[in-house]
C-alpha cells in the first residue's frame, strides 16, 4: 500500500511540470497535500501529525492562491484532456492493483481516539515540567499575531485591492 501511495505521489509530481494553469497547480497542489498526510498518517501511530501538516498545507495553498490570483490577468481555465485521461488511467491502474491485492481503504483509516500510551512524545510536551516552555510559546504567538496585525496596513498590502481611488 504504501509504495503505492509514492508511486501516485511521484506521478503527481511528474503531472505538475505541465500544467499553466494557476486554479490547476493549486488543485493539484491539494491532492498531493492530502496523498502526502495519508502516507504519513499511515506510517505513523497517531494521525495527530498528518491532521496539522494538511492544515498547514491548505491554509499556506490558500495564501499562495490569494496572491497568484491577484497577480495574474483574467486567463480562462484550459482543462487538458489528455493529462485527464492519462490520470484515471492511472487511478484505476492502481485501484484495480489494490483490489487485487485483496487490501481495501481500512488499512488507510486513521486512529480514531487519543491514546497516550502509544503517543509519549504529546505526554511529554505537556507534562509540568515544560509547563513554563508552553505558556511562554502561546504568549509569544499571540503577541507576534497583534504586532503582525498592526503592521499591516489594509489598504497598502501586497494584494491589489478591489476599490480603486
Amino acid at each position: 500500500m504504501k509504495f503505492m501511495l509514492l508511486s501516485v505521489i511521484f506521478v503527481l509530481l511528474g503531472f505538475l511540470c505541465f500544467m499553466t494553469n494557476p486554479i490547476s497547480m493549486g488543485l493539484l497542489l491539494i491532492f498531493y497535500s492530502f496523498l502526502v498526510s495519508f502516507f504519513i498518517g499511515s506510517a505513523m501511530l497517531t494521525s495527530w501529525f498528518c491532521i496539522i501538516t494538511i492544515l498547514v498545507m491548505v491554509g499556506g495553498l490558500l495564501v499562495i492562491f490569494m496572491y497568484i490570483s491577484s497577480i495574474s490577468s483574467n486567463e480562462k481555465f484550459k482543462f487538458n484532456l489528455f493529462l485527464f485521461y492519462l490520470f484515471c488511467c492511472l487511478f484505476f491502474f492502481y485501484f484495480d492493483e489494490m483490489v487485487l491485492e485483496n487490501q481495501t481503504f481500512d488499512s488507510l483509516e486513521m486512529n480514531g481516539g487519543i491514546d497516550l500510551s502509544e503517543s509519549y512524545s504529546m505526554v511529554k510536551l505537556y507534562n509540568n515540567s515544560c509547563k513554563m516552555l508552553t505558556v511562554f510559546m502561546i504568549i509569544y504567538l499571540i503577541f507576534t499575531m497583534i504586532v503582525v496585525s498592526f503592521v499591516v496596513k489594509h489598504f497598502k498590502g501586497p494584494l491589489r485591492s478591489s476599490t480603486y481611488e
